[in-house]
């Protein structure tokens, strides 16, 4: 009887990192959205609350990832560095 070979498993973290990138180019949208909508002669208070609300939570879930991908990141490399 053959032993199954073991496949390596590995976390996506390269993309979870693109994806921390691509959370903040949304911030920049957000921002300049706000911009546009404050130089408006009359100004949309709910658009402009809307927009500061998405972009709070774009940078909590910004906030979250990075900080997630770095802890794991920081995990490997200190247990890598026991291996040696």
């Amino acid at each position: 009887m053959m032993k199954a070979k073991k496949q390596k498993v590995s976390l996506p973290l390269g993309r979870a990192g693109l994806l921390a990138f691509q959370i903040n180019l949304l911030r920049d949208e957000c921002c300049q959205a706000a911009d546009k909508l404050v130089q408006q002669k009359t100004i949309n208070e709910d658009e402009l609350e809307e927009c500061a609300r998405l972009d709070d939570a774009l940078a909590e879930a910004q906030r979250v990832l990075k900080s997630a991908v770095a802890r794991i990141a920081y995990s490997r490399l200190k247990r890598r560095s026991r291996i040696k």
